[in-house]
């Protein structure tokens, strides 16, 4: 009898999605507890990280339809790693404990990093099958840096993905004079080694070999 293989993308889906709620419940909690809601803000953060996932996994599904969910893909990319910096906002919150208010951070940077992490696979598997596999770590490095100074662009200055269609010049002319501020470059590349060694430690997990990982008996 043949054994139904594991769905797994499934399994991953609902284990971010069982993240989070967990992070979610976490904000909740810290409500009841303090009666401020200075971390909803988190849970609208994590929601706008979702959308590149669905988007990738859009365009992986039904490639024709790549050339309208990639662009999608790449505009709200940066949403996800966006959430770690969210972490500047420990201790500036009172209400709860510090150290509770660094567990909610951390949980909801880490879903986030993960569901951006798991988008640049869809999409990355996508080009490779397109192309060739030098062309899409090609497409991984520049993704990675795009991303990196997309949310540079919006931790400091307070732009939204959306805003490219509602205020496209104002953005633009923002864009354009970061580029002669030193700290547009050293955040953006810090963001973007940050990603590239999120992803690369994490694509290269699934390929280890665990039986060469045990111990001998």
């Amino acid at each position: 009898m043949n054994k139904r293989k594991p769905n797994y993308q499934l399994l991953i889906f609902l284990t971010l999605l069982f993240a989070s709620i967990v992070a979610t419940t976490m904000v909740a909690v810290r409500f009841v507890y303090s009666g401020e809601l200075r971390f909803i803000f988190l849970v609208w953060n994590l929601f706008l990280a979702w959308l590149p996932l669905l988007f990738a996994w859009m365009a992986t599904r039904w490639p024709a339809t790549a050339v309208i969910y990639g662009p999608l893909w790449l505009l709200f990319f940066p949403n996800a790693p966006y959430l770690v910096t969210d972490l500047i906002h420990l201790g500036r919150a009172p209400g709860a404990p510090i150290w509770y208010d660094a567990l909610v951070l951390f949980t909801f940077a880490l879903t986030g990093l993960i569901l951006g992490v798991l988008s640049l696979y869809f999409m990355q598997s996508l080009v490779a099958r397109r192309f060739n596999n030098w062309i899409s770590w090609f497409f991984v490095i520049i993704t990675t840096g795009l991303s990196g100074y997309g949310v540079y662009v919006g931790r400091f200055l307070r732009w939204n993905s959306w805003d490219i269609f509602t205020q496209p010049r104002t953005l633009a002319y923002d864009m354009f004079n970061s580029l002669a501020n030193p700290r547009t470059y050293a955040v953006s590349l810090s963001l973007t080694i940050m990603m590239l060694f999120a992803y690369i430690i994490m694509y290269s997990l699934p390929r280890l070999e665990l039986a060469n990982l045990r111990v001998s008996e």
